[in-house]
């Protein structure tokens, strides 16, 4: 499943390359996943150059300089990439767009999950998923003591099922929530509503630090040894004590944890 840092390193590949290179042709490989008028797209894309790319949670927003952006919806494990125009597509691709010197960038995502919407400057208004996203987290404006401000308006909730809400913080995936929690030294069914400030600003605190790493050096991060995300199986040890890691389902997803590194508040 993909996550922020995936998403981040994505960029990092190609946006050097794009920003400022024009568009010479799109070419819709997927129109069911596809959200773009033809002749929106001669009139938008084509013939204008990339002005920015941007992250919201798990989109990418590439902007062009005629006002117009495409909205990437990765999916589950969608991808983008450059590529060269002789290199026959793969069959899961969605969208392509070429730029004069011969490479592209390409959209793909597996079935039918992904989606690519053509969008006027920034108005998101009919996109409901990007619309509801909540903070960024690694927003400065996410400090510790907003976290804790937002976690407590839902002290109901597990602390998994609050670091995966997307309308709280977006862009936090399922192995790095459990990555958090693991870090932070809590386990991941803790209700919201037992925590003290002072623990749910510990979590923020790990949070940051686990995004941050993961996605300035994550071959360093996934090769961490103290790291949980490298044991992520039934029976496996964990990095800290040895013991066996535990599995469960929270919220929906396979989730690891240790019995005794991650205590009950």
């Amino acid at each position: 499943m993909i996550e922020l840092p995936d998403v981040e390193r994505m960029i990092d590949n190609f946006v050097g390359y794009a920003t400022g290179k024009t568009i010479s042709e799109v070419l819709v490989d997927d129109e069911e996943a596809v959200d773009v008028d033809e002749d929106l797209a001669a009139e938008h894309i084509e013939g204008h150059a990339i002005e920015d790319v941007q992250r919201h949670g798990k989109y990418i927003v590439v902007e062009f300089r005629s006002g117009w952006s495409l909205v990437f919806h990765m999916g589950e494990d969608g991808h983008i990439e450059l590529e060269s125009q002789t290199v026959p597509p793969l069959e899961d691709t969605k969208i392509r767009l070429q730029f004069a010197a011969g490479r592209e960038l390409r959209f793909s995502s597996p079935g039918k999950q992904g989606e690519v919407h053509l969008v006027e400057g920034e108005d998101f208004t009919g996109l409901e998923t990007l619309e509801d996203l909540g903070i960024d987290p690694l927003s400065e404006d996410l400090t510790p003591e907003t976290f804790a401000e937002l976690a407590a308006g839902h002290p109901r909730s597990t602390l998994k099922g609050l670091l995966l809400n997307q309308s709280i913080i977006a862009g936090i995936g399922n192995e790095y929530a459990d990555e958090i929690c693991f870090q932070a030294g809590y386990r991941p069914d803790q209700k919201i509503g037992e925590m003290s400030e002072r623990q749910l600003k510990r979590v923020q605190k790990y949070l940051t630090r686990v995004l941050r790493r993961a996605t300035l050096h994550w071959e360093a991060a996934h090769a961490d040894p103290g790291w949980l995300i490298n044991h992520r199986e039934e029976g496996g040890r964990c990095p800290r004590c040895s013991g066996p890691v535990e599995g469960t389902t929270l919220v929906g997803k396979k989730t690891y944890f240790c019995p005794r590194c991650q205590r009950a508040v």
